[in-house]
């Protein structure tokens, strides 16, 4: 018997080495011009968004959710995220009104003046809000001239773009039928990594047409580094609609209650 047994833990193994494995989907280089002019399009087509959603927050295994999350957002401008306790009252509020960066959080009094480093300190080191505003949209950054781009693209219209600039190097995976130009682009995932090692991950999920514009209604981003993710899930959404200036200040008396 013990002979018989050290026979199949030889053989077993063996038999699982020989079996052919899943083949790859192969990707070819082509031409990233039609496919970035589509990014650029698509993240042209969005103005403004105002959205009820939940969040949570789950860092080395412990969650912390809300269930209720005002999210204003101007373009690639601006951008106001505020938490609501479950009487209507605020909790927590960041305000980035194109230049600075307000909070109010559960554990202070006041508001302060943190600027960069207090949205790194919540989402984790290189997501700048203006890459938070495009995330949170469903969009990528705008793509400065420097960078250098490469598109590989499989047969099931799967496609990876990647954008280098200096030590940067921007992943997006997207679907998009390179023969079919007038297709618009689905991003399924956007990845910043700097020197080789991730910064941040989104992945973008549950596409749904709003005001002809298409929103992901799930939204996760991860910070592999600080072991840390954040889903977003939208319940209500208007896009490219009017939007009050006063939602981008925020004074000691401001968001004290849902409004």
């Amino acid at each position: 018997m013990k002979t018989a047994g050290l026979i199949v833990s030889l053989i077993v193994p063996l038999l699982f080495a020989c079996y052919p494995k899943k083949a790859e989907i192969a990707m070819t280089a082509v031409p990233a011009a039609p496919l970035l002019e589509a990014l650029d399009q698509q993240r042209h087509a969005f103005t403004s968004l105002k959205a009820v959603a939940s969040a949570t927050f789950a860092k080395s295994g412990r969650k912390r959710g809300f269930d209720n999350v005002g999210i204003v957002v101007d373009d690639q401008h601006r951008l106001r995220l505020e938490a609501y306790g479950p009487l209507g009252q605020s909790i927590m509020v960041i305000v980035w009104d194109g230049q600075e960066i307000l909070f109010r959080l559960p554990e202070e009094n006041g508001i302060d003046h943190k600027g960069p480093e207090g949205l790194e300190q919540l989402l984790g080191k290189g997501l700048e809000p203006s890459e938070l505003c495009a995330i949170l949209s469903g969009n990528i950054p705008a793509v400065g001239k420097t960078a250098s781009p490469v598109l590989l693209c499989g047969t099931n219209n799967e496609c990876i773009l990647r954008l280098s600039s200096g030590t940067l190097l921007r992943t997006i995976r997207v679907s998009y039928p390179i023969d079919q130009p007038d297709w618009q682009p689905r991003i399924h995932s956007y990845e910043l990594s700097r020197s080789g090692s991730i910064l941040f991950r989104a992945h973008f999920n549950r596409i749904e047409e709003i005001s002809h514009y298409p929103l992901p209604m799930q939204i996760e981003i991860e910070n592999p580094e600080r072991n840390m993710q954040i889903t977003i899930v939208y319940h209500e959404a208007e896009v490219n609609t009017e939007i009050d200036d006063e939602a981008f200040s925020l004074t000691e008396d401001s968001g004290t209650e849902n409004r």
